[in-house]
């Protein structure tokens, strides 16, 4: 941990030698010691002078630099360095962000420092600090700072600037470049111009000591001519070094802007970009089918702009590195061998639609509108024969589903043990022999098909790799949901996403030996499940076994409210049930203790998932909890940062504003208790939110693609780009992200929102208590009724009028208006 934020002011140093200057700046960091992490502090500062000139820059003062004595703090933060602090919001910060400090902020706590852009409490805010030599808060190399190339002489006389030595200046400004390099290298804003002079004029320096900054100039550039025969250079040159996401995020770039960049390269221009793309796809070799699988539709999306543009070996790139992953005989290849069957399957759908409607869909390129269709049969023409019929099995067992054609699904007599084929949603080593019984029908127009299968597993399912320990028998038949919503291609892309941020959360070597200690492994604690797209608003859900909604835990009853969660338990009337008394009902003494670990860290990552994506409407409904202990959240229909107008409404009213996220609290420590909250909770938030914030980039492009499958924008074309999207990724991401920030800041950052979230649960749980009551759907039962009668009285209206006269018709009039009047007055008493 950090010391309190502090630097001494400058008058208490002037009787002080350079040298202790010097050593008391490094001692105490450039922005004080909340600012920079203890790993940076006096490093930055001791590097030798010759770093200055291997970034191309000799830093010196302008001897018109003023000392600015001015506060070092602002509450309106006008003038701040918005570079700097990246962006983050003071809404969402809501304690102290010096590490050391546990202090949330009261009212009129909360003071904003004019160096770092961040929020501290009075006692950890201190100045005038030093960064005020570079002009009070404004941007640093539009101010003081040579531009790359230029140098300034310092005289003898200068050797003191407005009292302050010289070299303690110099010493100032070369860790303030090299801090504002990383946030430059990390980030996902946009560069203002004289950084972009800066960085692209050491580009090549940069790419060769980090292959990762290749991606953001990829990112940054503004495709020149220039600057794109750069970046293609950079990456023919570095690409064999290159990280797998980093050539994710390139490819997917390079695709977007393949168009601009042919022309731009004149001829050659197709095979210059296609070769680049190639490059980038190679790199993808590195990361495994699981990791793919999630980034399929990034993907796939980047072969379209690559086939748009007409660049053929730019799209036939991409898919040579999907085929590659379908040619491995692995579990997780089996298993992306479904989920890109049927991520095809939906693009071949979608297009067909769209010529029924008439859509302009693809640019006039001929191969734009055929490679979906090549690019399955490919895969089927590769696959193994049983593989290939399985996958047609599959196709044709889902169709006669959606049409409703059941009696042809059944397991008998239509399929059995000898025609059973792979579902995308269900593990790899998992058959399904058909419909075991008719499907529970849908309650709304949006909610999912219950459907309950035979299945089969292979006989080597339960080993392990030295083939003495198996798994016991689990039960024969399992379920699956269909759900057809037209946001439903939205909400399959935000549930990838946050597949995608758990496997990079659990890869985290403190994370996995805390997993290791409780004695868990990676699937006794998954909160994601699997949606695999089967046409362009339908979709095949994982069904969670033993899952059971809040609202059902906190009934205590099982369904249809006749029996209470067993035997062995019985509640009085108006009593709730809890997540402890639903999980020691399910567990044995043994077990019990397992799923309240699994339980804290299943919260702990659906937590910062949560608010990573933005997911709202988090009613009881969409918490599930399994009877082993795993809290999973279900429906994205609303996610980055939407949310139903009911819930605003409730919030508002109830506590002035929506939560950040929403953990249900007071059920959760009553469960785990303190010492499972201190022990496992907090620090798997902090541990899995740092990881998170380390891909920003990735997640930009992720969300990017989840916000482009809205059916408006399909309505304007097949998931075309839009400028306007790109940059509300990037904001998103940086808003929840907090890129900016130093990992002790960002740590404290999390845990203090966290804090203050667990204090804003009334909203939530009031509108738990009106779902309770069934309003929404009595109100739709009322309004479809009085349709109804509407619809029925419409053609005598004028006839009835006339027989019961004017005044009669009149009062009916007042009455029905009193009514509703009486109804709202009751809506507010409820609020109040």
């Amino acid at each position: 941990m950090s010391s309190p934020c502090h630097v001494p002011d400058i008058t208490d140093l002037e009787s002080s030698s350079v040298g202790e200057k010097e050593d008391q700046l490094a001692a105490e960091g450039l922005f004080g010691r909340g600012w920079l992490p203890p790993e940076e502090r006096g490093k930055l500062i001791s590097e030798p002078e010759a770093e200055e000139e291997a970034l191309g820059w000799e830093v010196v003062a302008t001897a018109t630099s003023k000392c600015s004595r001015s506060s070092s703090f602002s509450e309106s933060g006008s003038h701040l360095d918005k570079a700097r602090s990246d962006g983050v919001p003071e809404d969402l910060i809501m304690g102290c962000l010096d590490s050391s400090c546990s202090r949330l902020f009261g009212p009129n706590e909360k003071s904003r420092c004019s160096g770092c852009g961040f929020f501290f409490c009075p006692r950890h805010l201190k100045g005038p600090w030093y960064v005020n030599y570079f002009g009070n808060g404004t941007p640093l190399l539009e101010t003081h700072l040579p531009k790359p190339g230029q140098a300034t002489v310092l005289k003898p006389e200068e050797e003191m600037l407005e009292g302050i030595p010289f070299p303690l200046v110099r010493s100032a400004a070369r860790a303030l470049l090299l801090r504002l390099l990383e946030q430059l290298r990390h980030g996902s804003r946009n560069w203002s111009e004289a950084e972009k002079e800066w960085v692209w004029s050491l580009a090549p320096e940069l790419v060769e000591q980090d292959v990762g900054w290749l991606t953001q100039l990829f990112r940054q550039t503004q495709w020149t001519k220039e600057e794109t025969t750069l970046c293609l250079d950079l990456l023919a040159k570095v690409h064999a070094s290159l990280a797998g996401w980093e050539a994710l995020q390139i490819l997917s770039l390079l695709g977007r802007s393949a168009g601009p960049a042919c022309k731009l390269l004149g001829a050659g221009g197709e095979r210059k970009v296609g070769l680049a793309a190639v490059h980038a796809a190679e790199a993808l070799k590195a990361l495994n089918p699981t990791e793919i699988t999630c980034c399929l539709e990034l993907l796939l999306d980047t072969a379209q702009e690559f086939a748009n543009s007409d660049c053929q070996g730019g799209c036939r790139a991409v898919l040579s590195a999907l085929r590659h992953q379908t040619a491995q005989e692995s579990m997780a290849a089996r298993a992306f061998r479904n989920e890109y069957f049927w991520a095809l399957e939906t693009r071949v759908q979608a297009l067909a639609h769209y010529r029924q409607r008439g859509i302009e869909n693809h640019g006039s390129a001929p191969y734009a509108e055929s490679w979906q269709s090549l690019a399955q049969q490919e895969l089927l023409r590769n696959l193994p024969q049983e593989a290939e019929l399985g996958l047609l099995r599959q196709h044709a067992w889902v169709r006669h589903m959606e049409r409703g054609d059941y009696e042809c699904c059944k397991h008998e007599p239509a399929w059995g043990e000898d025609r059973s084929f792979p579902l995308a949603v269900w593990p790899p080593y998992r058959t399904c022999a058909g419909l075991e019984t008719a499907p529970r029908k849908a309650e709304s127009k949006s909610a999912p098909l219950i459907v309950r299968c035979r299945y089969r597993d292979e006989p080597s399912r339960g080993k392990t790799k030295s083939g003495k320990v198996k798994l016991p028998e689990r039960r024969k038949t399992s379920g699956v949901l269909l759900k057809k919503d037209p946001d439903m291609h939205k909400e399959q892309q935000v549930g990838q996403t946050l597949r995608l941020l758990e496997i990079l959360i659990w890869k985290d070597p403190k994370l996995q030996e805390l997993l290791n200690s409780e004695g868990l492994s990676f699937e006794d604690v998954r909160a994601t499940y699997i949606i695999a797209m089967t046409g362009p608003n339908t979709a095949m859900l994982e069904f969670i076994d033993g899952a059971r909604t809040l609202k059902y835990v906190r009934s205590g009853r099982l369904d249809g409210g006749s029996a209470p969660f067993g035997p062995k338990y019985f509640m009085t009337n108006g009593e709730k049930g809890t997540l402890k008394t639903f999980l020691r009902l399910n567990n044995n003494r043994d077990d019990f203790a397992k799923s309240l670990a699994r339980l804290a860290f299943t919260s702990a990552i659906s937590a910062v998932l949560s608010f990573v994506a933005g997911l709202g409407d988090r009613h009881h409904e969409n918490f599930m909890v399994t009877v082993d202990g795993r809290l999973v959240h279900v429906d994205f229909g609303y996610a980055l940062g939407k949310e139903p107008l009911d819930s605003m409404l409730i919030h508002f009213a109830v506590q002035g504003g929506r939560p950040a996220t929403t953990i249900q609290y007071d059920e959760l420590i009553e469960a785990v208790t303190d010492e499972l909250m201190e022990r496992i909770f907090w620090p798997v938030v902090c541990r899995a939110y740092l990881c998170v914030r380390k891909y920003p980039g990735l997640l930009v492009e992720m969300f990017y693609t989840a916000m482009l499958r809205t059916p408006r924008s399909a309505l304007k074309g097949h998931w075309q780009q839009n400028a306007s999207l790109w940059q509300e990724a990037q904001r998103f991401v940086a808003r929840n992200c907090a890129a900016g920030m130093s990992e002790p800041s960002a740590e404290r950052f999390i845990y203090s929102l966290l804090q203050h979230c667990t204090r804003m649960e009334r909203g939530a749980q009031l509108r738990d208590e009106l779902k309770g009551l069934r309003l929404g759907e009595k109100t739709t039962q009322a309004v479809s009724k009085a349709w109804t009668v509407a619809k029925t009285t419409s053609r005598n209206a004028a006839h009835e009028v006339i027989a019961v006269g004017p005044e009669a018709w009149q009062q009916l009039r007042q009455k029905a208006s009193s009514a509703a009047s009486t109804a709202l007055e009751g809506t507010k008493r409820l609020f109040s």
